[in-house]
Formats: C-alpha cells, structure tokens, sequence
C-alpha cells in the first residue's frame, strides 16, 4: 500500500468515526429529550397524585361529618317514633274515654 493510499484509507476511517460520533450525539439528544419528557410527565403525575390525596381527605371528612349528621337525625327520627307512639296512647286513651262516656250516658 502507498502512503496517499494509507492516507486516503485513514481519512475515510476518520469520516467514518465522526459519522458515527455525530449519530450517537443525535441519539443522546433525542434520547435525552425522551428522559426530560418522561420526567416532566412524572412530575405532573405526582402533583395531581397529591392534589387527589388531598381531594380524598377531604371526602374522608365530609364522609366522617356526614356519619355524624345521620346518626343525629336517626337520633332525632327515633325521638319522634317514641313521641308518636306516646301520642297514639294518649290518643287512644281519649278515644276509649269519649266512647266510655257516650256509652255511659246512653245506657
């Protein structure tokens, strides 16, 4: 081999590892955009993570008061069952009395 062949083939050598050096760069870049784009994206994922452990405590107290709010009420509503039945009685309790005394009387 001649010294311009060995050159020549040296040249087409370097060409060759610069192309190649300038496609791994490409590579890296795109591959380095792709990373900051998953990155991102994880980010927005773990702030809406968070605002959805906080939309869940909040549910977990409006869950806990309005437990609370129906135990009253039911409270409230066996109060009055008890208080119309107190009211049937005495009801009926006059009830028998005016026909005791229309019977009464009639006789």
């Amino acid at each position: 081999m001649t010294t311009e062949q060995r050159l020549e083939r040296i040249e087409r050598i370097a060409k060759l590892f610069v192309s190649a050096g300038l496609r791994e760069r490409r590579n890296r870049q795109a591959l380095d955009e792709k990373i900051n784009i998953i990155v991102n994206y994880q980010i927005l994922n773990e702030e809406r993570f968070a605002k959805n452990e906080e939309r869940f405590a909040k549910n977990e107290e409006r869950f806990a008061e309005n437990e609370e709010r129906f135990a009253k009420l039911t409270e409230t509503v066996n109060q009055l069952a008890e208080a119309q039945t107190g009211t049937d009685r005495r009801l009926n309790s006059l009830i028998e009395l005016i026909e005791r005394d229309r019977n009464g009387k009639s006789h």
